[in-house]
């Protein structure tokens, strides 16, 4: 039986392969506003957020899990079990990246159905809610603003969203999530993908 951590880690080992500039994945994404989770996310020169739904699940939850990536993500991309990808098709916007597992093969792998294009529609509000209290001073202090040495999170997110118009903002959520200490592997790999962006 195919787990979804036993995918995920074929999936991270995919991405890492495939994401030009990428420096650090995390599992179990949070995504703020919602209760919803990335499986995976991806954080280089961009955003990348990946849902797994293996045969044993159910795509009960993917309409909500499609909202919720929607406003955080620069690209998304769900990857499937075979049984999945038709009604699938029909819950995931065009500009959704479509991956299958196929777990009939060693090393598990997959087969790209279509890549991810650019998310147009991603939210400041959301994004902006990544930021740690100190990642909101600092990001406010590159910009030039110095908040009050009491200020809130939320008055900095504020401040924020009134300041830097959405590219800057990405930037600098992107700046301080690489600058966190996830645990987690820092890396480059040059290894051929299914999802090669660059092709």
């Amino acid at each position: 039986m195919v787990t979804e951590a036993t995918v995920r880690e074929s999936l991270r080992d995919e991405v890492v392969a495939s994401v030009p500039g990428l420096s650090e994945t995390i599992y179990e994404f949070w995504v703020p506003r919602t209760n919803e989770r990335a499986d995976l996310a991806a954080i280089g020169p961009a955003m990348w957020g990946y849902e797994i739904k293996t045969a044993q699940d159910t795509l009960r939850r993917l309409p909500r899990q499609v909202e919720a990536y929607n406003r955080l993500f620069d690209h998304c991309t769900v990857v499937l079990a075979e049984r999945h990808l038709k009604a699938a098709l029909t819950i995931v916007p065009e500009w959704w990246g479509v991956a299958v597992i196929l777990a009939d093969h060693v090393p598990l792998s997959f087969r790209l159905i279509r890549p991810a294009s650019l998310n147009r529609s991603v939210d400041p509000e959301t994004l902006v809610r990544l930021l740690w209290r100190q990642e909101a001073r600092s990001a406010l202090s590159a910009a030039g603003a110095e908040p009050d040495p009491k200020a809130s999170r939320a008055s900095m997110w504020q401040q924020l969203l009134n300041l830097l118009d959405l590219e800057s903002l990405k930037e600098a959520v992107r700046k301080a999530l690489l600058e966190r200490n996830h645990s987690l592997v820092r890396f480059a790999n040059s290894r051929s993908s299914a999802f090669d962006v660059t092709r």
